[in-house]
């Protein structure tokens, strides 16, 4: 008898782990949610004027946490209310690490979902014949279209062109960290692809799944709460607030930078999501004519990626920043002015390649700036969300300035800082005037709006850069210094649309969600004038638009290896370097 009552509790107990939340707990960590991106998300204004979505008006939101019937379905709701936001920079993050894959990988090319990549150990081509270039029709009965738009509802972007190709690309790899109902994908899928020559075939795919996954969160007893007032808790703490500034890049848990383990880029190394999504080798390498001798990337030290190539009778140069994040900046900064001078002295003119570039500092845009603009430049500055932590975390950098004898100018920033704040935090929803973080490396002065100057070692010949849907963040802040100052034409694609800096919080204490939080805008030096948006002086949403248009995702790339692509924007900077010729 005992032995049946211990294993009737054994039963029950291991039955209450896995309860659902209660609808008050839900109710509370959707307004917790809520909380955090009213008081700290910076672009709040702009968003509800660009997109007309009002981030404060929560009752539709909370009606529907009320009637959830899961907490599955509540991570989906919250997902959904900060995927509103479309800002690159927050996402919710659910507390699984459940990864189901089909083993293909895919991306839009001409508005299809082609197939890039195929895992040939789980998918045999004898079984699965299918390759790259064919078409994904439908995945258990749901065609691609009606897939993009469901998990478009959960991955917010800047730019409508990327959220539409994340989408797409997590049909076949669905995280569930970003696709809550991904614990719910069965043993296989039934997958119907298109063949190059127009036949449609039916295929079983296992999903292979790998990670711990979440169904149910609950239960915690709930507290019992009073009417009386509370005292206020203890100020927060202080964080480094320079390195927070600086970051400017997508957040850990965003889809795209979680490695796919079957599938490589063109290094060999293990591709992410979005194929050569911060590669150093350019997602075009193989499209390259047979006289590029590379120079950078061949030694794993190697952070860039160079060569040079014949057209025309000149001599090209090409240069890739993969990201704007070196794990030594000083190191990078060496490398760079050792290939900066050689290409300055041998070459015609110059690629700048910033295409699927997931971001950085903005430290070190600045450094490949004044590598590559010849004369004093502009960088944006960045309006910061005014709070009561930013305030105390500047006080306290300022008083660590003053106590150990940093130069007045260090003082002077630190304390325009916390003038800024205090003046904004007087206002309603305050946000500072645009401030200047961008240093160079090795220098010695305070940050500037205006006035950067050029490195020692500086290229000075014509030039393009190449952007596309994913050059974001540091690389959205990079290719809009090169437009601002008028040095190379801009090639390519609307940029992201990632315009802040961020700061991944806590959101939910009972569903233990987090998300990343955009807490800065940043401020370009003239109005930007689209035919889909408000005229802001934004990139956040509007993005850096390209000087002339070249898209990338094409089939004739894809099965081309990026030749096309690649012989069209050889012929651009061609015709830029005898502009110039012809100017002189």
């Amino acid at each position: 008898m005992r032995s049946l009552v211990r294993g009737l509790v054994v039963c029950l107990s291991a039955g209450a782990l896995f309860a659902q939340l209660t609808p008050d707990q839900r109710l509370l960590d959707f307004q917790n949610l809520s909380a955090l991106f009213a008081k700290r998300y910076g672009p709040y204004d702009w968003k509800k004027q660009a997109l007309g979505f009002d981030l404060f008006n929560v009752k539709p939101w909370l009606d529907r946490v009320r009637a959830a019937r899961d907490d599955l379905e509540f991570y989906e709701i919250e997902a959904e209310y900060v995927a509103s936001l479309a800002d690159s920079h927050s996402a919710l993050s659910t507390p699984s690490s459940l990864i189901a894959d089909l083993g293909i990988g895919v991306d839009l090319y001409d508005g299809l979902a082609l197939i890039e990549s195929v895992n040939r150990t789980l998918l045999p081509a004898s079984r699965f014949p299918f390759t790259t270039g064919d078409e994904l029709v439908s995945v258990n009965g749901r065609s691609v279209e009606d897939w993009i738009q469901l998990i478009a509802k959960w991955t917010g972007s800047g730019n409508p062109a990327a959220a539409r190709r994340i989408a797409a690309a997590l049909i076949p790899h669905q995280p569930q960290e970003v696709i809550p109902r991904a614990v719910e994908l069965g043993d296989t899928a039934e997958v119907v692809i298109r063949r190059a020559n127009g036949d449609l075939q039916t295929y079983t795919l296992p999903w292979t799944k790998s990670g711990a996954p979440v169904r149910v969160v609950g239960p915690v007893p709930l507290p019992k709460f009073d009417a009386r007032p509370r005292e206020a808790g203890a100020a927060p703490g202080n964080p480094m607030v320079p390195e927070r500034l600086e970051t400017l890049s997508l957040p850990a848990n965003n889809p795209l930078l979680a490695p796919i383990g079957w599938a490589a880029d063109e290094d060999g190394s293990p591709r992410r999501l979005l194929l050569g999504f911060g590669a150093r080798t350019p997602v075009f390498r193989s499209g390259l004519p047979a006289s590029f001798v590379q120079r950078l990337g061949r030694s794993a030290s190697d952070y860039h990626f160079s060569g040079t190539y014949q057209a025309n009778g000149l001599t090209i140069g090409l240069l890739r920043v993969p990201g704007f994040a070196p794990p030594s900046r000083a190191g990078a900064v060496r490398e760079l002015d050792a290939e900066i001078d050689y290409l300055q002295k041998n070459t015609d003119g110059l690629v700048v390649d910033v295409t699927r570039n997931p971001g950085g500092t903005v430290g070190y845009v600045a450094d490949v700036a004044a590598r590559l603009i010849p004369f004093p430049f502009f960088i944006p500055g960045f309006q910061i969300r005014a709070t009561q932590e930013w305030l105390i975390s500047f006080q306290a950098q300022l008083e660590a300035a003053r106590a150990n004898g940093a130069p007045p100018w260090a003082i002077e920033t630190y304390q325009s800082f916390v003038d800024q704040v205090s003046q904004a935090m007087k206002a309603n929803r305050g946000m500072t005037d645009p401030i200047a973080l961008a240093r160079q490396n090795g220098t010695d002065w305070a940050p500037v709006l205006d006035g950067n100057p050029p490195a020692t070692v500086v290229y000075t010949k014509p030039m393009i850069v190449l952007a596309d849907e994913f050059t974001a963040s540091a690389g959205d802040l990079f290719a809009a210094v090169i437009q601002d100052n008028a040095r190379a034409p801009l090639v390519g694609m609307r940029t992201n649309g990632a315009g802040g800096t961020v700061e991944a919080l806590d959101t939910g204490f009972y569903s233990e969600s987090s998300a990343g939080v955009t807490e800065s805008l940043m401020v370009r030096n003239h109005t930007v004038v689209t035919p889909d948006l408000p005229p802001a002086p934004y990139v956040e949403s509007i993005g850096v638009r390209p000087d002339i248009q070249l898209d990338y995702m094409t089939r004739d790339n894809l099965m081309g290896s990026g030749r096309p692509f690649v012989d069209r924007f050889t012929a651009i900077l061609v015709d830029q370097i005898q502009q110039s010729a012809s100017a002189k």
